[in-house]
């Protein structure tokens, strides 16, 4: 097995334009060991859960909990993002184990 992958696909869009539930639905019509997701909003809502203390499981759900901290969440990430523009990718990466999987 590689430890590098044989294809990324890679899915954006706008929130709530069906990005997870395409990505699921590939996800189990490929196998989950032949296949991760990777969601670079991961560590970016981690970091973010515990730096306020926040419940982690709201904030990867739509709805008001994770409306309240968006903003803020979100210029935090693109100052990250403005030092370093690889972090939340390389972050994304160990959270998810991608890895080894493909």
């Amino acid at each position: 097995m590689s430890d590098n992958p044989k294809r990324v696909l890679l899915f954006s869009g706008k929130r709530k334009s069906g990005k997870d539930y395409i990505t699921d639905l590939l996800s189990l019509r490929i196998g989950s060991a032949q296949s991760v997701i990777i969601k670079i909003s991961g560590p970016i809502k981690t970091h973010w859960a515990k730096t306020l203390n926040l419940d982690y499981n709201k904030l990867i759900e739509d709805g008001p909990y994770k409306e309240q901290y968006r903003g803020e969440m979100n210029k935090w990430a693109e100052e990250i993002r403005d030092r370093d523009y690889g972090y939340f990718c390389r972050e994304a990466i160990d959270m998810y184990n991608g890895y080894y999987q493909i």
